[in-house]
């Protein structure tokens, strides 16, 4: 812990990590390891920047897939490094709910964003060419949404968001100084897990769209296009803060945003 300034700033380093299952192979030495599938190594060149953007495994979790009800799933883990700094000023026991209460401003300074994935295959899926079947490239479908260049902004963006509130505490004495960062910590965890649902939720939307990856996307571009639109958000029911809608209009829909997003989907075939 650093503390500078006045006695009520402080600053604290995290690496937040968080795992989030969505929906979405076969050598036998290879089942049920939890090890990578070699299948990697001879994954085609429109495939390898998603692998390399998003470190994607595959792997082999019968398991798993019967516990989901799928025929296979993807797996996305946020790791977040971050410093977090925050202020705060105690106010003292609320006369009406008797809880002690202190105001607080927190704020996260440059945080570093990145997705992992693993792709969880049966054992029993060998086919001949796994880069051309439906199920590995609906399973990628899904790795270019949480990698969209949109969604890694949209997630700095959110963070970085200065917060203020009121933290309240139900106990005799007066917070102390790790009862205020559990109270940070657990607003930051919030804004993660809204972050999660959204991705969820666009992962939703393409498997409805997919019927599960069985059809092909009528207007495929138009389709990712759409999705971190302030429109594709609000169909997510994702909660505006203060300036994300602009940040949203002006900085992930002008020209150069959206020639990064083209060539982000580009080599996602039907």
């Amino acid at each position: 812990m650093h503390v500078f300034g006045n006695s009520n700033q402080f600053q604290f380093c995290f690496l937040f990590a968080i795992c989030f299952w969505v929906t979405a192979a076969v050598d036998e030495g290879f089942a049920q390891s939890g090890k990578s599938h070699p299948w990697l190594a001879d994954a085609p060149g429109e495939f390898v920047r998603l692998i390399d953007r998003g470190n994607v495994k595959i792997v082999v979790d019968d398991d798993r897939i019967r516990k989901s009800g799928k025929t296979a799933l993807t797996l996305f883990q946020f790791v977040i490094d971050y410093d977090f700094k925050f202020r705060h000023q105690l106010l003292g026991v609320d006369k009406e709910s008797h809880v002690w209460q202190a105001k607080i401003s927190a704020w996260i300074d440059q945080p570093k964003v990145k997705l992992d994935h693993t792709i969880c295959i049966p054992s029993d899926f060998a086919p001949a060419s796994p880069w051309e079947s439906k199920l590995l490239r609906h399973e990628f479908d899904h790795v270019a949404i949480s990698t969209d260049p949109r969604l890694v902004k949209i997630i700095k963006r959110a963070l970085q968001q200065r917060r203020q509130w009121i933290g309240k505490w139900e106990q005799t004495g007066a917070p102390s100084e790790q009862d205020i960062r559990k109270n940070i910590f657990e607003a930051i965890a919030a804004e993660v897990k809204s972050l999660e649902q959204l991705v969820q939720s666009q992962y939703d939307k393409l498997d409805i769209e997919s019927n599960q990856g069985l059809s092909s996307i009528n207007s495929r571009k138009d389709f990712f296009k759409s999705l971190y639109t302030v429109e594709g958000l609000e169909r997510c029911k994702y909660v505006f803060e203060d300036g994300m809608r602009e940040f949203v209009k002006e900085k992930l829909s002008n020209a150069a945003s959206q020639k990064e997003v083209d060539g982000h989907y580009l080599f996602l075939n039907p």
